[in-house]
């Protein structure tokens, strides 16, 4: 039995023919360059995304009359393992302009798609969320970037932080607080915001040693305007359908993070089967052996969670817990299964001949985006009454 199995006989015929086509994007010339990359200490070369968009994979989730091929939940998140297995970062930052183009496509207005959804789909206009801020991260309740009313538009002041992609985008979908108008004072909207370079808008780029991949930036606003077509969620809409996106976007990092330790151990359990030590292969020393038979333990019980999680979005049903759950779980398995993998390799694991060392370090940071482990141990906690509290029927038994 494949390890994808239990996903992809959720997918139709077409969304298995997607996967399969972005699985052999991802081998060969890519998979190389960004190991190359990532050695060399730089991203991978944007030349890919216009490769990526012309195989029609940023309209992945595209309704299929607007040019995209309208695929689930589920075929999006094993398009994004097919290209986690070769790189985490790049994976990461690709999919995230995909789910922009899904965002604009499903939600946006009709002046909007007009304006954006072509150049989206096509990769000459790249977009992406810029929702975390300096003293915010994932509270967006902290939000402190304003939204002020002015005529024909708005004028939006603030500081967005750790935005992926955000050196090389040209819009962003931005949340911020309305300033004080009316009914409308404090609430939370969203806008498509055209970013133009200039005195209204600077950008600074975040350093992340052995990420570079990530392309993370702060973009800093100060009165830049944007017209009143680029309203995306109103004032007291974005919050929710923002930690919809949220969930969502968590089963998605989890889902990578799985994809990211199955290639790390096969390429430990490959390397261990050929390497001779006193006698015989490392994988027959039953020390290493036992340690990669507990990746592998940890690895399955990962992906059966992710799983879950993943169609509890799919279909609808309630998600914060599972996505939660989800997350914290795959990245702490895949972090510490890098490690094991390394190990089971000695120095070699650690070497430039290898990607254990680029998984390693691009997949660490998934423990921060979307929510750090500790933050979603807290939403877990508040949830367990509710989730794992006596059922009625119990409750009745014990009275």
């Amino acid at each position: 039995m494949n390890f994808y199995d239990l996903y992809d006989e959720r997918l139709s015929a077409a969304e298995r023919a997607l996967v399969q086509a972005a699985s052999d994007f991802c081998r060969g010339e890519f998979s190389v360059h960004l190991l190359e990359s990532h050695t060399q200490g730089r991203a991978y070369d944007v030349s890919w995304i216009d490769r990526w968009a012309k195989e029609g994979f940023l309209g992945l989730q595209t309704p299929s009359e607007l040019g995209g091929h309208d695929a689930s939940f589920i075929c999006k998140i094993r398009v994004a393992q097919a290209m986690a297995e070769h790189g985490f970062a790049a994976a990461f930052a690709i999919n995230n302009l995909q789910g922009s183009v899904t965002r604009v496509a499903r939600s946006g207005s009709e002046k909007q798609r007009a304006e954006f959804l072509d150049g989206m789909l096509s990769g000459r206009t790249l977009c992406a969320p810029a929702m975390s801020e300096p003293d915010g991260g994932s509270d967006l309740g902290a939000l402190k970037t304003k939204a002020r009313r002015v005529d024909g538009g708005w004028l939006i002041s603030g500081t967005k932080s750790w935005v992926t992609n955000g050196s090389i985008i040209q819009c962003a979908n931005l949340l911020a607080r309305v300033d004080p108008i009316g009914k409308e004072a404090g609430e939370t909207a969203s806008f498509l915001v055209p970013l133009a370079d200039g005195p209204t808008l600077r950008r600074e780029e975040l350093v992340m040693p052995g990420a570079q991949s990530f392309r993370l930036s702060r973009l800093i606003f100060q009165d830049h305007f944007v017209p009143d077509w680029c309203l995306f969620d109103p004032p007291g809409q974005a919050f929710k359908s923002s930690m919809a996106s949220v969930n969502a976007a968590r089963v998605h990092v989890a889902a990578m993070c799985v994809a990211s330790a199955r290639a790390a151990l096969a390429e430990a359990v490959g390397y261990a089967e050929t390497r001779q030590a006193f006698g015989k292969p490392l994988l027959r020393h039953q020390g290493l052996g036992w340690e990669l038979a507990e990746v592998s333990l940890r690895l399955e019980a990962a992906n059966a969670l992710v799983l879950r999680a993943a169609i509890a979005v799919q279909t609808g049903k309630a998600a914060l817990t599972l996505a939660a759950q989800a997350k914290k779980f795959a990245v702490d398995v895949a972090t510490w299964g890098h490690d094991q993998c390394q190990r089971a390799m000695g120095a070699v694991g650690a070497s430039a001949d290898h990607r254990l060392a680029m998984l390693s370090s691009e997949t660490r940071l998934a423990a921060f985006g979307d929510g750090t482990n500790q933050m979603l141990l807290d939403r877990i906690a508040k949830g367990l009454a509710k989730d794992y509290g006596p059922s009625p029927m119990q409750k009745e038994s014990d009275q």
